[in-house]
């Protein structure tokens, strides 16, 4: 395991968009869209930039592996995975966009070991260990790994960047992760809808947002409505 970074040393780190910039592996332009991201949404800078996809996951690993010591470990070699998921609730994990990882032992004393999409995250450190009252060692998770133990432990994943669209002429709230994505509705006409829709209904399903059946009774719905207004 990576060595224990104390919070003296980590409070004298730079943050993940710092350290980012001072690398040059994103420029300042980028940057300031993340943090709008950041300002809009709630999350953390690190899942703003891999979901926008800024920086791929295997520089970041290594950035942040060479720079701070501060290691990835895929779920897949960590045994265990999923016992200890209780010790914080669903709600704080997904607010700090983290996952308990396993305890690890350190002089005597038991450690998580947290996955994080920023392990530089001081302020959501310090509350884990409030809340816990265990001390953390940072991991850095990537967010499609986050999402994958979300679906599998939790109820449903990450609901990344709420927005309103327009769905059959009714706004609703989907992910940013699905509104985001462009249609070709404009170039095929009618085709164009039929893409778009499709893509739309897959992401959903693909975020656990929603499940085929659950989407297809809500269109018999919005029908029946339809036919009795």
């Amino acid at each position: 395991m990576n060595k224990k970074i104390s919070s003296r040393t980590a409070s004298n780190m730079p943050s993940l968009r710092e350290l980012l910039l001072k690398e040059k592996t994103i420029s300042s332009a980028q940057a300031n869209d993340l943090d709008r991201l950041c300002f809009e949404t709630g999350i953390n800078f690190s899942t703003a930039l891999m979901f926008k996809g800024y920086c791929s996951v295997s520089k970041l690993a290594q950035l942040l592996e060479e720079r701070l010591s501060i290691r990835y470990f895929p779920v897949k070699s960590i045994p265990g995975v999923g016992k200890i998921k209780n010790l914080i609730s669903e709600e704080k994990a997904k607010e700090l966009q983290v996952f308990p990882l396993t305890l690890i032992e350190e002089s005597g004393q038991k450690v998580i070991l947290l996955g994080m999409t920023d392990p530089l995250d001081l302020p959501a450190i310090r509350k884990v260990e409030f809340l816990t009252h265990l001390k953390v060692q940072p991991a850095f998770l990537p967010l499609d790994e986050l999402q994958d133990l979300y679906l599998k432990y939790y109820r449903r994943g990450l609901e990344i960047f709420p927005v309103e669209v327009t769905f059959y002429g009714e706004k609703t709230s989907v992910s940013r992760a699905s509104a985001i994505n462009p249609t070709k509705e404009k170039e095929n006409g009618g085709d164009g809808d039929k893409i778009g829709m499709k893509a739309l209904v897959q992401l959903l399903v693909q975020k656990g947002i929603i499940t085929v059946t659950e989407f297809e009774n809500e269109c018999q719905k919005l029908l029946l409505e339809a036919s009795k207004a």
